[in-house]
């Protein structure tokens, strides 16, 4: 959230005539009474008239609004920034708030640097809990067992395979096989969201196949006895499937459920035999089905009767099959134990750091974190960030270090590294604006926050080439939240940005334009007019970004300043501003008139 205070100085003086003691004249020596102005504070009757914050002046008042809010044309109403309708505001989800706003995330990402999201590694901590091989994927992750072993219904687990047979099949295509008396058997299924083309002469609902030497052959078919006819699709939620007969989406019974949209049937819960631990209609997924081992507990298949956790080990989650150990020999100090908390180490970490079975405790390596007490492992740091060194207890550490680049649009940003979050310690960014044929550059600098205990050590720069006695544009190691506007003393921009490893802040987030250099006489007659930044109110269209925008497109093609209808202005911009644009782009265009 940006700080959009913005004054605005009332057109009407107003003072009010006191007469104060008598005094004499010096020419005449008689008594006189001086008439004396003094100021009428106008904010002290119904606040001036403003929403928000009055500032009395002399001779006038200033209208201002809180943080997150922007002053109205009419120059005393305040109305809530909707940071959601701009563009770069959230990777993903965005809640607008009054005053405010925040970003979240995809299940599956986690949110660093305030609105930005990354894929989150599950597999760091606890290998994702999977028992044996964990592998991380964009947006979640899945649980793989090795040669010989399945995976369990809660896909953590891994139970050995007896007799299983060397299956492969497509993707789309699930493949069961059996062993019976008569031999295995295998049958093909297709999975949800596969269709069969209306133009398939004949359907066979199930295949029966017999394994020789590894190659199936058919062995029995059975037509579809109805044929084809036509149906109107289909999409029945998880928990529920579809019945033909009664053409509708049925609650999947007691003792079954279904995790999956779109269905015929119901799969049945492990272990049947115990209807009393089965939950209600509707489960749609296994866990639902009732009966799980609790954390802490144990069972070969995950559920009742179930095990508590032996001493030195523990189990966090439900319906698991086996439990964790503890690491070095460690006790728990109870059966049952849910959490590594529950080992008695030898001593407690704190965070930023980890404890190891040669029971020390380690700082979390670099691009990792840990925030809490006492744990065993550290947590990577989402998508491409990493942390600026080793020992990181908090996620806001975690910050993206990609930046600079080759830019050539007609407009865009150049942003330092994690912005809106603090940018990372020790970066070089470089970047290089060629603008088209015929077109020169205007930046604008709407804030820059830079630290002032660093001496320097962190700094912004621009000029036409990397070489020190180029042509400088701009350059600038301070915070300034005022901000500035102004054209390139070069036709290409060389930009550079560098920390050092001391303090860090917000940095900055600048946009740029190409403009006709036909116009520059006329660019540089707007951005150098000290009426551009008289009023903070000025001020905050340079840094609104839905105002800076439509300011751009008329300074990048003036001529269409008149494609803005006088309505569209006065609701975009402060009467000041347009009678500022209004004479310059006038004079320019249509110098005879």
């Amino acid at each position: 959230m940006e700080a959009a205070i913005a004054p605005v100085r009332t057109r009407r003086p107003v003072f009010a005539a006191v007469v104060p003691s008598a005094s004499r004249s010096s020419r005449t020596g008689r008594p006189v009474e001086c008439l004396s102005v003094t100021d009428v504070d106008e904010c002290q009757t119904r606040n001036g008239g403003c929403d928000h914050v009055c500032r009395n002046t002399a001779g006038s008042f200033d209208c201002s609004c809180r943080k997150g809010f922007k002053l109205l044309t009419d120059e005393k109403s305040c109305q809530d920034v909707d940071e959601c309708s701009l563009e770069r505001t959230c990777d993903h989800s965005c809640i607008n708030r009054p005053g405010s706003f925040a970003c979240a995330c995809n299940a599956g990402y986690t949110l660093y640097g305030f609105t930005h999201c990354g894929d989150t590694d599950e597999c760091s901590v606890h290998n994702g809990g999977c028992q044996q091989v964990c592998v991380n994927t964009v947006g979640g992750y899945e649980c793989q067992c090795l040669s010989g072993h399945t995976l369990h219904w809660n896909g953590k687990d891994c139970v050995e395979a007896e007799g299983a047979l060397a299956a492969g099949a497509s993707p789309r295509v699930s493949l069961q096989c059996t062993r019976s008396a008569g031999g295995d058997r295998c049958s093909l299924s297709c999975r949800s969201g596969i269709h069969l083309s209306s133009d398939v002469a004949s359907v066979r609902t199930s295949v029966t196949f017999k394994l020789n030497g590894g190659i199936c052959s058919l062995k029995k078919a059975e037509p579809f006895p109805e044929g084809l006819r036509p149906a109107p699709p289909v999409s029945c939620r998880a928990g529920t499937y579809y019945d033909g007969a009664q053409e509708r989406c049925i609650l999947c019974p007691n003792g079954t459920f279904q995790n999956e949209e779109g269905q015929i049937t119901c799969e049945p819960c492990p272990r049947p035999e115990n209807p009393g631990v089965q939950k209600t209609p509707e489960a749609w997924n296994v866990s639902e089905c009732g009966g799980l081992c609790q954390p802490g507990e144990y069972s070969a298949d995950g559920f009742a009767p179930c095990q508590l956790c032996a001493l030195g080990t523990f189990q966090p989650e439900a319906g698991r099959t086996s439990c964790l150990p503890c690491g070095g020999g460690l006790p728990t100090k109870r059966l049952g134990a849910t959490s590594f908390q529950d080992c008695e180490t030898r001593v407690q970490c704190s965070p930023g750091h980890f404890y190891t079975t040669t029971h020390r405790c380690v700082r979390c390596p670099a691009g990792t974190y840990q925030p809490e007490f006492g744990k065993n492992s550290c947590v990577s740091c989402p998508g491409n960030t990493t942390t600026d060194f080793d020992g990181a207890t908090n996620l806001t550490q975690c910050k993206n270090r990609r930046c600079g680049g080759e830019l050539g649009d007609f407009t865009g940003y150049i942003e330092s590294p994690n912005y809106p979050g603090n940018y990372p310690a020790n970066a070089e960014c470089t970047w290089v604006i060629n603008p088209p044929p015929k077109r020169r550059i205007l930046v604008v600098v709407p804030e820059i926050f830079l630290p002032i205990e660093d001496d320097c050590g962190d700094f912004l720069v621009m000029r036409k080439t990397a070489s020190r006695g180029s042509a400088t544009t701009y350059e600038t190691c301070q915070t300034y939240e005022r901000p500035i506007a102004f054209t390139s003393r070069s036709r290409r921009l060389w930009i550079q940005f560098k920390s050092n490893e001391g303090n860090s802040a917000k940095g900055f987030q600048v946009p740029y334009v190409t403009y006709d250099e036909d116009y520059q006489e006329l660019i540089e007659d707007i951005v150098r007019d000290g009426r551009l930044y008289a009023s903070e109110n000025h001020q905050e269209i340079l840094k609104d970004k839905k105002l800076i925008k439509a300011l751009f497109d008329v300074l990048a093609h003036p001529q269409n300043y008149f494609r803005y209808t006088a309505q569209e202005s006065r609701e975009m911009f402060p009467r000041s501003f347009i009678r500022l644009l209004r004479s310059k782009v006038s004079r320019f265009l249509r110098p005879y008139r």
